[in-house]
């Protein structure tokens, strides 16, 4: 009983104070219990890194979430877990929006947001949880899920998905690959192929005719700026298409729209962005009669 006593002391010793101990960050996570995290940080081969001089800055996932990774792939694993760990001491104080944080992965970054609004800090939009909680070899930051390294710009993460092919297309034809790409930071709302079969065939090829207005539609579903969802309040925001301002809204707790479109399946990261995706293909005020003047006399049914 005094051994357990003297354990959780220790655990809330570690956890609320901001001061440099003698102890390692796994010495802070043996005695926070943060079994399944350090068993994947020894399948990594990074047990003695975090022992070691360091600095380092480690941001921990909920041990629940952890529970449920693929282990077979050591390699995969061993990359997933140096993506959670940047070189370096970050505290809280030290974060500011945008920053990019160089992890013991090689070529990936973290990117870090500050959403003064709510009050919050995001780690490639996962919610940091903790205060600071410094050890002699750097610092521990809890945080609200897994974090998946980006494996390409935003116009990579539409071509590759199976959903948004309409969207890749339309991309091309209103002449904005190398915007996609080379823009950053943006956030893209992005409209799947059921959105646009919903905006109808009619109004889509239309649209495929006129490249110019085509683009001024695209571009009001790109904003500047990583909005991650965690950030959600009622706000409206500056496109890339000037005229008119996109209403973000988070509905409930778990439920985000963009105007009218509601964001469905997970946020995807990309390295110069995010990529929300929604239900909906979003029409400005500014172009909605020039968008139903496309097909005055025709259908849009599908």
């Amino acid at each position: 009983m005094y051994s357990l006593f003297v354990l959780c002391m220790f655990v809330v010793a570690v956890t609320a104070q901001t001061t440099t101990s003698s102890l390692t960050i796994i010495d802070y996570l043996t005695a926070r219990r943060s079994t399944n995290l350090l068993n994947l940080i020894q399948q990594a081969g990074l047990t003695d890194t975090l022992k070691g001089s360091g600095p380092y800055t480690l941001f921990a996932p909920p041990e629940s979430d952890l529970a449920n990774l693929d282990t077979t792939d050591k390699a995969k694993l061993a990359a997933l877990l140096k993506y959670h760990v940047a070189n370096g001491q970050y505290k809280r104080a030290d974060f500011y929006n945008e920053m990019s944080l160089t992890t013991l992965q090689p070529s990936s970054e973290l990117r870090v947001n500050v959403y003064l609004a709510k009050g919050i800090i995001t780690v490639e939009g996962q919610t940091v949880q903790s205060s600071d909680v410094v050890m002699s070899n750097g610092i521990v930051h809890l945080i609200r899920g897994v974090m998946t390294p980006p494996t390409g710009t935003v116009l990579d993460v539409v071509t590759k998905d199976a959903n948004l092919t309409t969207l890749a297309s339309v991309i091309k034809t209103a002449s904005l690959e190398t915007f996609f790409q080379d823009q950053k930071p943006i956030t893209l709302f992005a409209p799947t192929d059921a959105a646009f079969n919903k905006l109808g065939s009619a109004t889509v090829q239309a649209l495929i005719t006129d490249p110019a207005l085509l683009k001024s539609i695209l571009q009001y579903h790109v904003v500047p700026g990583t909005i991650y969802r965690a950030s959600y309040h009622t706000s409206y925001l500056h496109t890339f298409e000037e005229a008119d301002r996109i209403r973000l809204h988070q509905f409930l707790f778990f439920s985000y729209e963009a105007d009218s479109g509601s964001m469905v399946g997970d946020e995807l990261s990309a390295t110069n962005g995010v990529v929300q995706v929604i239900d909906e293909v979003l029409i400005p005020n500014s172009l909605s009669a020039q968008v139903k003047a496309l097909t005055a006399g025709t259908t849009t049914a599908v």
